[in-house]
């Protein structure tokens, strides 16, 4: 398939790129594995926030994300343009602008007839009405719309989408492939190693972002997750494992953090700084036997290496991802962080870690083989695009 394509057009993927946020690199790096096996790498345009830097990690064209000149340009160029996966089109956190921006790119490929494909998203909160009536004016346009969860779907279907294009996928970093993690990095965190202690050896992963619930009452905030990672160390045993997935935002809520545990031993409180990518990062995640995680790709990468976890709920996406998979007892508030609600946590997932495993495995594959249903779907109208090109250019020819 990929020497049909090699003097084609090239397919346009927007989304937060280039912003080193693990989650998001994750949809982006698990994509481009899936349509490497049917388009050349170089007819893939990437719009990020580091070009230079997307080139460099998947082998992809990449433009600046908000040159419009080179937008319009690459535009014309474009087969089908891909706005997304990820969860873009909301309101409630930033300046709500996002959806501006990528309802203007939609719209913007529309008027240059580029077919468009709403790809893997996770859509809303939306509360402001003219964002909501932006969102039902582009989408009722577009040719294709997958969603990554049923809580989007139903919320694209009352806001007016017609329902047979609405259709059902999954987040594409349940593709992701798992690559080794570096030899240096293995033995410079002991990560083959057993530990010394007299209980089985306990490594705890611990993915924190700064949300406005932390924001508004900052010093009691670390201060409770400094007693919690201290609760971890003394009464559960435990290594302590900081992953920062977006280390631009999470490094100085990490460090504040470290401050505030009095635990004399700090060698068993690590920051895994080094420059991972997401599928290392994915790796890293079979190395804990239990994720403590706000985001939702540490959620995702726990349920992949079947890890158990407590969900910090801090998004509606959080809790609703949690929620489909029959798992609500794993989800504690931020406003409910505390060593005994921790605590408490714990021991649920103790008494029933066998049950939620098997969830979690049963859960994977079902994510898995929904995207990779929405990746066929993806890649089906990206060649049935190509083919009508062809044909367009066969026909020009023979007039």
């Amino acid at each position: 398939m990929k020497k049909e394509h090699k003097n084609l057009k090239s397919i346009m993927i927007s989304g937060y790129f280039g912003f080193d946020n693990c989650g998001d690199e994750a949809i982006l790096m698990a994509m481009i594995q899936e349509l490497a096996g049917s388009l050349p790498l170089e007819n893939i345009v990437v719009l990020s926030h580091s070009p230079q830097q997307t080139k460099e990690k998947y082998g992809v064209n990449a433009i600046p994300r908000l040159n419009i000149f080179s937008i319009i340009s690459h535009l014309k160029k474009t087969a089908v343009f891909v706005s997304g996966g990820g969860g873009l089109l909301q309101d409630v956190t930033g300046k709500g602008l996002s959806i501006f921006y990528y309802i203007g790119l939609i719209l913007l490929a529309r008027f240059l007839k580029v077919p468009g494909v709403f790809f893997a998203q996770g859509v809303g909160p939306v509360r402001k009405k003219i964002n909501q009536k932006l969102i039902r004016m582009a989408l009722n346009k577009i040719e294709l719309i997958l969603v990554r969860d049923e809580y989007s779907q139903q919320f694209l279907l009352e806001l007016g989408i017609q329902k047979e294009s609405v259709l059902l996928c999954a987040d594409p970093s349940f593709l992701l492939k798992k690559e080794k993690l570096p030899a240096h990095i293995v033995e410079r965190y002991q990560l083959n190693s057993k530990s010394d202690k007299q209980t089985p050896d306990r490594r705890i992963g611990l993915v924190i972002r700064n949300s406005k619930e932390i924001k508004n009452d900052y010093e009691q905030k670390i201060s409770q997750l400094g007693e919690i990672a201290d609760y971890l160390i003394e009464k559960q045993q435990s290594d302590l494992f900081f992953f920062p997935f977006q280390p631009a935002d999470d490094m100085t809520l990490i460090n504040d953090i470290k401050e505030k545990i009095h635990h004399s031993n700090h060698s068993l409180v690590s920051c895994f700084c080094d420059d991972l990518n997401p599928a290392q990062m994915l790796s890293l995640f079979s190395k804990v036997s239990l994720v403590i995680g706000m985001r939702l790709h540490a959620i995702i990468f726990a349920t992949i290496c079947n890890t158990p976890f407590v969900a910090i709920d801090y998004d509606p996406k959080v809790r609703n991802y949690v929620d489909s998979l029959g798992l609500p007892e794993l989800l504690l508030k931020v406003n409910q962080l505390s060593v005994k609600n921790i605590a408490d946590k714990l021991k649920y997932i103790k008494n029933n870690e066998d049950t939620i495993k098997s969830v979690l495995n049963s859960a994977v594959k079902e994510y898995q083989q929904r995207a990779d249903n929405g990746m066929k779907r993806l890649i089906s109208f990206i060649e049935d695009r190509e083919l009508n090109l062809m044909a367009g250019k066969e026909s020009k020819n023979l007039d």
